[in-house]
């Protein structure tokens, strides 16, 4: 019986860390990122974007057909980023191009995406750290 307690033990323990999902470090954001913007919409749009992080704070410019500029804050949840537009706007745009709400982040070397997506749209920026 103590012999294969022995042989038990050690293989269960095996099996558990074989299950264990591997969750990735949460990218920490600081610093200047450039890159495009990509929308599948039914106002699709693409463009240009800079995205300044520093501390908990966020300052993101997009220039597609115009200028699109909001500011805020951010929190990371493993691999969701939600960030928290805190700009007055005017009407007269699509406010869902504002870097605002939950984007799913992926992150390798100096490069980081956010994708953001729902039924019938979604948002990717594809960024690099300068």
């Amino acid at each position: 019986m103590k012999l294969q307690r022995l042989i038990m033990t050690p293989l269960a323990l095996l099996g558990l860390a074989a299950c264990h999902k591997d969750n990735a470090e949460p990218v920490k954001l600081s610093g200047t990122y450039t890159g495009i913007f990509k929308s599948t919409s039914p106002n699709a749009a693409s463009g240009t974007v800079k995205l300044v992080v520093t501390d908990k704070t966020y300052l993101a410019e997009l220039k597609t057909f115009m200028r699109i500029e909001s500011r805020g804050t951010y929190t990371i949840n493993n691999n969701q980023i939600t960030f928290k537009d805190s700009t007055a706007h005017t009407a007269n745009f699509d406010w869902s191009l504002l870097l605002n709400g939950v984007y799913e982040q992926s992150a390798k070397n100096d490069s980081l995406i956010l994708v953001k997506k729902g039924e019938g749209y979604s948002y990717m920026y594809r960024l690099k750290k300068q």
